[in-house]
């Protein structure tokens, strides 16, 4: 009879374990992914603070994991600032702000050095006319001689003017006392504005 219940046993044993290690595994899929990554920056990681109007240079945002109690936001595309330093214009139109980061180990890599990144909750400064992510039509800047950088102001603020479209030449825009052609720093593309009321060029 002993020889019998050990046999019992060791089946039991044999049995259990498999499901003990699927629970384990099962739980820990199920526990909340705080830990921030490592290595490259990829789309689909979350970061820490919240894009806001005017941080656009990213310097102070750190990755988080998507758990973790302080994520604000999420990467939505890794992409390129290119040499002369101007912001992507290839990141998604919903895009809250730009971050900056060094992928080399010291070295900018500049085939992939800005993240692009959405708030995972409002406010989001990218929306149309909210003050931040990317330059679009229905946007507002404010006077682009007041400053050596071309800056998005909500439109709910006093602004100098509101983006109309891009366009590839400053020729291009529409012409008119009311209108004007801004060109990016060492661009050649130029933003079309039509300028507020009471504003001239």
């Amino acid at each position: 009879m002993p020889p019998r219940r050990n046999k019992r046993a060791r089946i039991i044993v044999a049995v259990a374990a498999p499901i003990v290690i699927l629970l384990l595994i099962v739980v820990a899929n199920l526990l909340p992914n705080t830990s921030a990554p490592t290595g490259e920056w990829k789309a689909g990681q979350c970061v820490s603070p919240a894009g806001q109007v005017g941080d656009q240079e990213g310097k102070a945002f750190h990755r988080v994991g998507c758990d973790a109690s302080d994520a604000a936001a999420k990467i939505t595309k890794m992409t390129s600032a290119g040499l002369t330093g101007l912001e992507p214009t290839d990141c998604p139109d919903d895009t809250d702000a730009m971050v900056k980061v060094d992928q080399s180990g010291g070295h900018l890599d500049l085939t992939h050095n800005v993240a692009c990144i959405r708030n995972i909750n409002a406010p989001h400064p990218g929306d149309v006319g909210q003050g931040g992510g990317l330059f679009r039509a229905g946007d507002c800047i404010s006077d682009p001689a007041a400053s050596s950088h071309l800056k998005e102001v909500p439109c709910a603020q006093s602004h100098w003017g509101t983006v109309v479209r891009w366009a590839d030449s400053a020729s291009a825009c529409p012409q008119g006392a009311d209108y004007d052609a801004v060109r990016t720093l060492g661009g050649s593309r130029a933003l079309c504005v039509r300028r507020a009321s009471g504003q001239t060029s």
